[in-house]
């Protein structure tokens, strides 16, 4: 699963409720986060939500500093596995006045490599997500464990139609820097056809953004010819409130990947 949790924006305490009713729900293996704040008293919304969970989560970590010396922004783990091994890195990208340096997190979980990350968030900032995802891409490589059960599985909120540039290259429909690479983008192998938007303005806190629906939080496996890995189902979840409010702006994504 893999939602943006949209940091501590409106309503956190009850929304913060609406995420872990929605995980509960679904029972997810492993879970994807995005706009994570740790506080400088090492408070960090990832470990609330994993405590509050039904299921025992491990969580593994990553942020950039926020302006001020007020805390960590960045993307969090939650795995029912104990977390063996984790690593992070800076993505390209300046420091704004309205944003905050990005980041990709590894955490080695079950045998399993998972990455969750978040690219800069602008319509105009293809560029700058371009250069990310090649950083990512060697990221993956450099960390992944080729002998792993599944191939690597990236996840997050690329702030990218499908059909840009930055989503291309990572579906291998696009060459970057002299380069190419192939992951399976879960929800058009088996999302059922449909649009599977994330951002969308039936949800009210989306809607006061006054930006369009679209689909940009993924799910991407990596593949291997022993098709161990292979995507089975993708559906948007935290698509409704179920305990009163909106779990986040985005809606999230959850994905059956297949172990044999």
């Amino acid at each position: 699963m893999t939602l943006n949790i949209w940091n501590i924006l409106t309503d956190w305490p009850a929304r913060r409720t609406e995420i872990v009713a929605w995980i509960d729900r679904l029972t997810p293996d492993v879970v994807s986060l995005q706009e994570v704040i740790e506080s400088p008293d090492g408070q960090n919304q990832a470990r609330w939500i994993a405590e509050a969970a039904a299921a025992d989560f491990h969580v593994a970590y990553a942020g950039e500093p926020l302006w001020g010396d007020i805390g960590l922004f960045g993307n969090a783990v939650l795995s029912r596995w104990p977390v063996d091994e984790e690593h992070s890195m800076p993505l390209a990208g300046e420091t704004k006045p309205d944003d905050v340096r990005r980041c990709v997190l590894h955490a080695r979980t079950g045998g399993h490599d998972v990455f969750a990350t978040h690219l800069n968030w602008k319509f105009d900032d293809g560029v700058t997500r371009e250069t990310q995802v090649q950083e990512i891409a060697s990221f993956v490589d450099a960390h992944g464990d080729s002998a792993a059960a599944l191939p690597p599985i990236l996840a997050g909120d690329f702030n990218a139609e499908p059909d840009a540039t930055e989503i291309r290259f990572l579906t291998g429909s696009a060459t970057l820097g002299g380069r190419s690479v192939y992951y399976q983008d879960a929800w058009r192998v088996a999302g059922g056809g449909g649009p599977g938007i994330t951002w969308d303005n039936r949800n009210p806190y989306a809607h006061a953004a006054r930006e369009p629906d679209r689909r940009i939080d993924y799910v991407f496996v990596g593949w291997r010819h022993d098709a161990k890995g292979r995507v089975e189902s993708a559906r948007v979840v935290c698509d409704r409130a179920i305990t009163g409010t909106f779990a986040s702006d985005h809606f999230g994504l959850l994905v059956e990947i297949a172990t044999d």
